[in-house]
């Protein structure tokens, strides 16, 4: 049992810090229209970095006066708060990675979607 606890710990650390490493990522290419950097537990924290960074970076593109530095507080915070949880209580770590999968599944889905109608057929 503690090793599951131990990889659930490891899991939820690895989500905040990818999370929080994304987060700042998606406004820096945001402001300057670069692709964000790339960088078992480091690939979950990559798939976090990923779908936080695209998340920030489509939330800054689309507000008009609201900062981006802004935006990453917010996520900063919801990754500190994983990670508390993650040490406090390990399994809420498992339903974050499930967050994260889902939210990346979407998101991919729903950019398939995005110009599908604007299609110009010769």
């Amino acid at each position: 049992m503690d090793l599951f606890l131990a990889t659930c710990q490891g899991i939820g650390l690895a989500l905040a810090a990818g999370t929080v490493a994304g987060a700042i990522a998606g406004a820096a290419a945001a402001r300057s229209g670069a692709g964000a950097p790339s960088g078992l537990l480091a690939l979950l924290a990559l798939l976090a970095f990923s779908v936080a960074s695209g998340v920030v970076r489509g939330a800054a593109t689309r507000a008009e006066g609201a900062s981006a530095g802004a935006q990453v507080a917010y996520v900063a915070i919801a990754a500190a708060i994983l990670a508390a949880l993650s040490v406090l209580v390990a399994p809420v770590a498992l339903l974050a990675l499930l967050g994260v999968g889902y939210l990346a599944i979407a998101r991919r889905r729903r950019g398939g979607r995005k110009y599908e109608g604007l299609r110009v057929l010769r």
